[in-house]
């Protein structure tokens, strides 16, 4: 299988989503990693956005992700002792013979898995991962008709730098989506300043996108059992004007840890 993400991106990442993303969603992961209650497995681990600062609060956690490039800069972060924790793979055909009280996919995982069948296989590896009354977190983007319909004009969604006196800017566009197979086409265009000059490096993709329904429905076709669907994360409620899915499942079961992440808004039992 070929690198899915190329050199540039995970050279950038950290400085692009420190301005663009841990905002979002940063203090809500690593809350609920925090209160877990037991070992956490993050899948889509990246450059380990989350999960160093996990290990940093003395979270039990581990990553995976699919990427080797991304593996390799996520274990540069960790101390010796950790980067055993980290391991190249996929939620599809994640195997681990580690059960734990809490998994989480932030930041779109399953938008980078297309086929339905793969989506179902990536929901069972989870159930198999999780602890009796162990949660799986996850979250989404809520389509724009606008944008599904029209694309994204290139736009400039990050200019700053990569490193002191290095300027680094990120331009953002995508074409109108193919509807009948629920993609956006995404193009990535990374502009930056080295000693000897300007550099400049395009990456496209495809993501797929998912309706409110559809989801509830293929969590339905899964032994996962859905808690809440919300449309932030802060516990709203998803609206008109949500731009986020954010989705809590439980695998059925007694719950082992003798205390554990609680979706948002539900009170302790």
């Amino acid at each position: 299988m070929s690198e899915p993400y190329p050199d540039v991106v995970a050279r950038f990442y950290d400085a692009v989503y420190a301005q663009v993303r841990d905002g979002v969603d940063n203090d809500y992961y690593l809350s609920q990693m925090a209160e877990a209650g037991g070992p956490v497995l993050e899948i889509g681990v990246g450059t380990g956005r989350l999960l160093a600062a996990a290990l940093a609060r003395g979270v039990d956690a581990y990553g995976v992700d699919l990427s080797p490039t991304m593996v390799e800069r996520c274990r540069e972060k960790l101390p010796g002792e950790d980067r055993d924790r980290v391991w190249v793979g996929d939620g599809v055909s994640l195997k681990t013979e580690r059960r734990f009280s809490l998994v989480v996919a932030p930041f779109r995982v399953l938008s980078h898995v297309p086929a339905l069948d793969d989506q179902i296989r990536f929901l069972e590896s989870v159930h198999d991962a999780l602890r009796p009354g162990g949660l799986f977190v996850f979250d989404l983007y809520v389509p724009s008709l606008t944008l599904l319909l029209e694309g994204l004009p290139e736009i400039c969604d990050f200019d700053g730098e990569h490193a002191p006196g290095k300027r680094l800017r990120r331009f953002v566009s995508s074409t109108p989506a193919d509807l009948a197979r629920q993609t956006n086409h995404v193009r990535m265009r990374f502009v930056w300043d080295e000693d000897d000059g300007e550099q400049g490096e395009d990456w496209e993709f495809d993501m797929r996108f998912f309706f409110r329904f559809e989801i509830e429905h293929l969590v339905a076709r899964s032994r996962l059992e859905l808690v809440s669907l919300h449309g932030d994360f802060d516990g709203g409620a998803l609206t008109a004007d949500s731009r986020e899915y954010l989705v809590v499942c439980r695998r059925q079961g007694r719950v082992e840890a003798a205390s554990g992440p609680r979706p948002p808004g539900e009170r302790p039992r």
